[in-house]
């Protein structure tokens, strides 16, 4: 996993932008999804439109519903044991602190 991060910092990830530019191969740079820019992390990551109205979201919703299964955890509510499965309440009140859900 550590090789994958670091490849992916160094924009060394085995991508259509990365064969053309960096090993000549012949190939189409651009993107597999969109096909309108060239395929680099960045792009992938937070600048393709056709990811943009899906998986950008489901990235997002899944980091909120973590961060709020790990403040429910850290102050003590009961949650289950794998944050994926954890369903969150809408508002939470535990003594002087709320905490609100998706």
């Amino acid at each position: 996993m550590e090789s994958i991060i670091i490849a992916a910092q160094d924009q060394a990830l085995n991508m259509h932008y990365h064969q053309w530019n960096i090993m000549q191969q012949p190939t189409d740079s651009t993107c597999k999804m969109c096909y309108k820019v060239e395929e680099h992390i960045k792009h992938i990551v937070v600048g393709c439109t056709t990811l943009a109205p899906s998986e950008y979201a489901n990235r997002h919703n899944k980091m909120a519903g973590y961060i709020h299964w790990t403040i429910c955890k850290h102050t003590g509510l009961q949650v289950t044991d794998k944050y994926i499965e954890n369903i969150p309440d809408k508002v939470i009140n535990v003594n002087s602190t709320t905490i609100c859900g998706m």
